[in-house]
């Protein structure tokens, strides 16, 4: 297939590859982000057939610090539910820094190549890349055979985030990460995209590929809906990634205004990442005592967690919503409950409204309307069940696990319509 254009209606078809690459920087034991899809993606082809290895680095996200069993090597090599792993020697962006993630993605481009080279990772005849990295992508090209299939998996655009964030303003380095983005992604022979906002921002990019539109998924048998835990207070919840994408000043803002406004409800903050030290800090010198952190939960208690909250938070900045997609609302919505989101009109979140026939959107940086957006939920419990129900209804028509996957191996292997 050449040209450009969205595959709206890419044919279901369940045939898989016999031996399956995936590049990655993050995998599993990595609890969330792009680890969890990528690690998901392969073992489902696993669970096809496919022989599926996975290259990629030692995991640290979203810290700042290998994981301690993984700093020495010895699991540099090791079979994770049917996938084979080969994890490369990483350089972690401490701080969340341009500069830092540059350095840390060119350190792994080259010991990827290194293990290409040295044979430690074959070169396969259909090829899975994840973005972010784009150098991921670059790995893939390199790594697909002649004559092969090779899909760059697009979750974020680098260049939209760092511009948008303000991380590399609009200079020469600037410039250079838009070309070698635009390199890289026209490298692949398909290009997956979370939204048409997205989509179109690579076209503006000058990508030249493919382009298809494919949500992100969720495993309706692991995520269902679970009663709250009897005797709570009133609990919001948000879980993930403490980076600077989410605009998570919003929730200390959120909370001051329910501190004053409704005492009675908790925020509860779960998660990690570069912003988590200034926000405990910020949290602390503002006397946020309704605002509470916890680290991550495992993967076995996951559901569980997501059952604690009557109604869940979806910060996001606002300069960076057409360039990533907060795939944490799929699972929300798969657990059955409410969610509020900062998103202005025109974004994937807003488009997700109206498919959804839901209202969850209020403005960004507009704390009194997230504030009364969360406290109509929480004094309606009614409503959040009726919300709960029509989400689960949602996700099990619209992004389920199978559903979603069997269109990738469609992907994956160009098979014609059926």
């Amino acid at each position: 297939m050449a040209g450009c254009g969205a595959d709206r209606g890419i044919p279901v078809n369940h045939s898989v590859p016999r031996e399956l690459l995936v590049i990655t920087q993050w995998y599993r034991p990595e609890l969330i982000g792009t680890a969890f899809y990528s690690g998901d993606l392969s073992e489902w082809f696993a669970e096809q057939g496919s022989r599926v290895t996975v290259l990629t680095n030692r995991p640290s996200y979203p810290g700042d610090e290998i994981f301690p069993e993984y700093r020495n090597g010895e699991r540099d090599h090791e079979d994770l539910n049917g996938v084979s792993v080969r994890r490369i020697s990483a350089i972690v962006a401490r701080g969340g820094g341009a500069k830092a993630r540059i350095f840390a993605e060119i350190y792994f481009v080259v010991r990827g190549l290194l293990a290409l080279v040295t044979g430690r990772v074959a070169r396969s005849q259909f090829v899975v890349s994840f973005c972010p990295s784009v150098m991921a992508v670059f790995l893939g090209w390199i790594s697909r055979r002649r004559g092969g299939r090779h899909i760059a998996v697009v979750h974020d655009i680098q260049s939209g985030l760092a511009g948008g964030l303000g991380l590399l303003g609009d200079g020469a380095l600037m410039r250079l990460v838009r070309a070698t983005e635009r390199f890289c992604l026209n490298r692949a022979d398909h290009l997956v995209v979370l939204s048409e906002q997205m989509r179109e921002a690579l076209l503006s990019l000058g990508v030249k590929r493919p382009i298809a539109i494919v949500p992100i998924w969720v495993d309706i048998r692991q995520i269902f809906p679970l009663p709250r835990p009897e005797g709570a207070p009133p609990t919001i919840l948000y879980g993930g990634n403490l980076g600077r994408k989410q605009g998570l000043e919003q929730l200390l803002d959120l909370a001051d205004v329910l501190m004053k406004k409704r005492p009675d409800i908790q925020i509860l903050v779960r998660g990690g990442g570069s912003q988590e030290e200034s926000l405990r800090e910020s949290a602390r010198r503002r006397g946020l005592e309704n605002l509470h952190f916890e680290p991550l939960l495992p993967f076995d208690r996951f559901n569980q967690g997501l059952a604690e909250g009557d109604v869940h938070l979806v910060p996001q900045d606002p300069e960076a919503a057409d360039f990533a997609v907060p795939s944490k609302v799929y699972n929300i919505m798969a657990a059955g409950r409410p969610f509020v989101a900062t998103a202005l009109p025109g974004t994937t979140l807003w488009a997700l409204q109206g498919q959804s026939g839901m209202d969850f959107c209020v403005p960004p940086n507009s704390p009194r309307e997230f504030a009364d957006a969360v406290v109509r939920l929480i004094d309606n419990p009614e409503k959040r069940a009726e919300i709960g129900a029509q989400s689960r209804a949602y996700v099990e028509v619209e992004v389920s696990r199978d559903a979603v996957l069997k269109r990738y191996a469609n992907l994956v292997t160009g098979q014609p319509a059926t």
